[in-house]
């Protein structure tokens, strides 16, 4: 089956497209260990280019991502208080897509990740959404994190969704964008105490999965750096019935 193409959105202060010299700049001086890449098509608001087995391309669209598809994550970004001010006002975007036949959707999720890092330096770029989650990030922010990610640190704020939801008597949590990695969403049905807790714990489980592999099975328990250990189920979301989840509960 042919990779499907990975995709994300670049939010514009400006109707001034990004040349494709500057990004290929951008990206020779920020990543300068990637593959070598060469524009291939351009016009005056789009390119393409090739980097080993990957084809990128980004088109500007001179119109605002419509905000009911910002409004929601704008809203849950506790990471970025000032979202909706900074993207309520953005005139156009950037169709930031990479298709890759690389099997590693890892690898293919890092790649564009440098994509979106180098498209968002080489033009007045108001946030970055990306599209396997919906999330919004700030994009310097966004630049600092990805420079800094290391195998054994990979910056999974940038790609997944960990979304605590207080509810009676403590907390719910669920991924969103672990599917696009290859690998099912977590969700915890309930959990007692600290929240940031509960995504600390969700994020090193994540690590963990993202470094090793699909290697958690049902019915298993998963020892957790401080002690704390939290039993594995796939099961039903809770969300969307139509999705089989990998369900942690956590032990009293």
């Amino acid at each position: 089956m042919s990779a499907q193409p990975q995709l994300a959105l670049i939010a514009l202060n400006t109707l001034t497209p990004p040349s494709a010299e500057r990004v290929l700049e951008e990206l020779a001086a920020m990543f300068p260990d990637v593959a070598s890449a060469r524009c291939t098509s351009r016009t005056a608001t789009a390119a393409t280019f090739v980097a080993g087995e990957a084809t990128i391309n980004y088109t500007m669209v001179d119109r605002p991502i419509p905000w009911q598809h910002l409004e929601g994550p704008c809203a849950t970004a506790w990471y970025w208080p000032e979202a909706e001010a900074a993207l309520k006002p953005h005139c156009g975007h950037v169709i930031l897509t990479l298709l890759d036949e690389n099997k590693v959707r890892l690898q293919r999720t890092q790649h564009l990740t440098r994509w979106a890092c180098a498209v968002s330096a080489a033009c007045e770029a108001a946030g970055i959404v990306w599209g396997a989650s919906g999330m919004v990030h700030e994009p310097a922010a966004f630049r600092q994190l990805a420079l800094a990610s290391k195998p054994d640190d990979l910056p999974l704020n940038l790609w997944i969704d960990f979304r605590v939801v207080e509810e009676q008597g403590g907390y719910r949590l669920f991924t969103t964008g672990l599917e696009a990695l290859g690998h099912r969403e977590f969700e915890v049905p309930h959990f007692v105490g600290d929240p940031q807790a509960l995504a600390a714990h969700i994020y090193n489980v994540t690590h963990y999965v993202l470094e090793k592999g699909p290697i958690l099975k049902s019915g298993e328990a998963v020892g957790l750096p401080n002690g704390a250990q939290v039993n594995v189920d796939m099961a039903e979301s809770l969300i969307d019935l139509n999705q089989e989840v990998i369900r942690l509960t956590f032990e009293s």
